[in-house]
């Protein structure tokens, strides 16, 4: 079966940006023709989640994929870093950094992010600073990452002040988005990942939603027809959000629901894997619907629909549920300075008036926040 492609263009007013997301099943045992184009006769560097290793017969489609990629470049070199939000720091960067200059790459050099989206976030990022700037691939191969993070071009690492404040824009020059590798997922990350995909639903789009909703049996049964479809269509909501904000002054934003709030609580886990990324966006959305609610935006039979469906899958939906974390409303607040949607010191958030019908709440009220979290926590 050929994959799907979607088509990624950006309205850039000094140059036309555009790339393919390709989707689909045994993408990785059957990349040559796919990535021929982009990687023929270049120096490569692989830069993988150590999960990953040529070492284990377990991991028989990352072998098959790289003996594909050495027959295809000129030379091929690997970098393996752990996955998770851990690597997401200065030390790791500097040593992709200075591994990559190692293998005396030059400007037609090319990276590939094999991994999840910490990988594809820090691999993207190394690709834009090296000899300012070379190309990179992503080969996402968890569910959040091919559904949201290796779509967009938003790379980077983390500060000890939060998340993602040390980065760039830099957009891949092709995503390759294999299904099949979805069944290495630890059951819990494949659910963190489909937090994101409801997320579209509910930011832009009710019958997605409505699908999801109806739908969420074979999807948990890694339906190959329905993997497909929701990952298509997550990533055509996300590439219609960001074609004209590549940069995230406008629209782009509407793609945190949730994450102002994540962001936050995950921090809180000092990212030891106590909650993950996607279980911090679950209670996130789910504080954002009721803030909408208790603001006057969202009926309550909207966000009780919302909360009821993520319990359904067995996500969290409260800051009741990490009772271990010394969360206060204090604490949450200073985390919020720190979030990169806020503008002359004013907190922004993304709130719903409906399912399918987000949008963005400049200035909002401290003292509302404030009681809204001395309710929740």
């Amino acid at each position: 079966m050929k994959p799907n492609i979607i088509n990624v263009s950006l309205n850039d007013k000094f140059k036309n940006i555009s790339y393919p997301i390709f989707i689909g099943n045994n993408l990785l045992s059957n990349c040559e023709d796919i990535l021929k184009r982009f990687i023929s006769e270049r120096k490569v560097i692989l830069i993988h989640d150590s999960f990953f290793s040529l070492n284990n017969e377990n991991n028989e489609q990352f072998i098959l994929f790289v003996e594909i990629i050495k027959k295809l470049t000129e030379s091929l070199n690997l970098i393996s870093i752990p996955g998770g939000d851990k690597s997401k720091n200065i030390s790791q960067l500097e040593y992709i950094v200075e591994e990559s200059l190692s293998f005396k790459i030059d400007r037609g050099s090319l990276i590939i992010a094999f991994g999840g989206g910490v990988i594809g976030d820090i691999a993207g990022f190394a690709a834009s600073i090296l000899l300012r700037g070379i190309d990179f691939i992503q080969i996402p191969t968890t569910l959040l990452a091919q559904v949201d993070s290796s779509v967009g071009g938003k790379t980077g690492i983390n500060s000890s002040k939060s998340k993602n404040l040390i980065g760039s824009f830099h957009q891949p020059i092709a995503v390759m988005a294999d299904i099949d590798i979805l069944k290495t997922l630890p059951r819990r990350e494949f659910l963190a990942g489909l937090v994101e995909v409801i997320k579209y639903g509910l930011i832009y789009d009710v019958e997605f939603y409505n699908t999801l909703e109806k739908n969420y049996k074979d999807i948990l049964n890694y339906d190959h027809l329905m993997l497909n479809e929701i990952i298509r269509k997550s990533c055509e909501i996300k590439s219609c959000i960001i074609k004209n904000d590549e940069k995230e002054n406008g629209k782009r934003a509407l793609l945190n629901l949730g994450h102002t709030f994540g962001h936050a609580i995950e921090s809180f886990g000092k990212y030891d894997g106590t909650i993950i990324h996607g279980e911090a966006v679950s209670i996130g959305i789910c504080l954002a619907f009721k803030l909408s609610s208790k603001m006057g935006y969202c009926p309550n039979i909207e966000t009780e629909r919302v909360i009821t469906f993520f319990k359904k899958l067995n996500l969290p939906t409260s800051l009741q549920e990490f009772r271990n974390f010394t969360i206060t409303t204090s604490k949450m607040l200073r985390k919020f300075k720190y979030d990169k949607k806020n503008k002359n010191n004013q907190f922004t958030f993304i709130l719903n008036k409906k399912i399918g019908k987000s949008f963005i709440k400049n200035n909002m009220d401290k003292k509302i926040l404030t009681k809204f979290l001395d309710d929740e926590i």
